[in-house]
């Protein structure tokens, strides 16, 4: 069955998109929604430490290998047994968002990164929607957030370097992901997503 996931920087709308699905997908028992880091018991506990613990000051190889573990965990207990029983998989974040975030973002060596997820065995998405805004659009939705966590409140350098990795992305794996801008009305966008899933998946 289709496994679909969803990228984006912070604030490019992909979370707003993911709920709008939900309400349209609520009485469909095949279709399963889940999120990295943070849908396992393990996630739950990982997420608390990556996004809120500014006290434990972890390193970048640390946190490569905690988001990893949380995607890996969420994938044996949640995605595989999903897909095991026929149902469609929308995900929010996979493993490209470790190669965005700790491997361009942190500079981190990519082709490390893309070996860990080989050696993992961890699945190719059937498609992957990427909400795509400029750099300027993110600082000035996130101006708007009180408060952030620690990967939002990183320095530009960080976020602009995310962002031209998720462009670098859209290049490796061309065949399944859909840029979708993310500066278009929430309803437009919604719809867009939705016909793509009926015209590339069958999904309505």
């Amino acid at each position: 069955m289709p496994f679909v996931t969803f990228e984006g920087i912070d604030c490019s709308g992909k979370t707003t998109q993911i709920e709008l699905l939900k309400k349209h997908f609520s009485n469909r028992k095949d279709v399963i929604f889940t999120l990295n880091p943070g849908e396992t018991l393990l996630g739950k506990e990982l997420r608390k430490i990556l996004l809120h613990r500014k006290d434990l000051k972890l390193s970048e190889i640390n946190e490569l290998f905690l988001f990893f573990t949380g995607i890996h965990d969420n994938y044996e207990k949640v995605i595989l047994p999903s897909t095991s029983q026929n149902k469609i998989v929308f995900c929010d974040r996979y493993y490209d968002s470790t190669i965005a975030y700790q491997g361009f973002g942190r500079r981190l060596d990519i082709n490390k990164i893309l070996k860990l997820v080989e050696v993992s065995a961890l699945p190719e998405p059937n498609l992957t929607f990427l909400f795509r805004i400029d750099f300027e659009v993110f600082m000035e939705r996130s101006e708007k957030k009180d408060l952030k966590d620690k990967m939002e409140s990183s320095k530009s350098h960080f976020y602009k370097s995310v962002i031209a990795g998720y462009d670098e992305l859209t290049t490796i794996y061309k065949n399944r992901y859909i840029v979708l801008d993310g500066l278009k009305s929430i309803e437009s966008l919604h719809l867009e997503v939705r016909g793509i899933l009926k015209e590339k998946l069958g999904i309505e």
